[in-house]
């Protein structure tokens, strides 16, 4: 079955936020392989995807660092 060059909608929110979650209680790393495991067939949204992730986990730390 070959998939088409868009992913369906949603889908790819969904990822992304999943990947965040697991990148926020286990590690980057896990983060990242959903996202690759899950974007393989659409390269350029796995490449936007991962600068998302690590982005909104940077600026979630920062958030948490400041109201400490």
């Amino acid at each position: 079955m070959k998939l088409s060059k868009i992913p369906p909608i949603g889908y790819v929110d969904h990822l992304k936020e999943s990947a965040l979650l697991a990148s926020e209680g286990v590690g980057i790393e896990s983060g990242i392989r959903i996202l690759e495991e899950g974007l393989n067939e659409w390269p350029d949204e796995l490449e936007q995807s991962i600068r998302w992730v690590v982005k909104e986990r940077k600026l979630r730390n920062e958030i948490r660092k400041s109201n400490t």
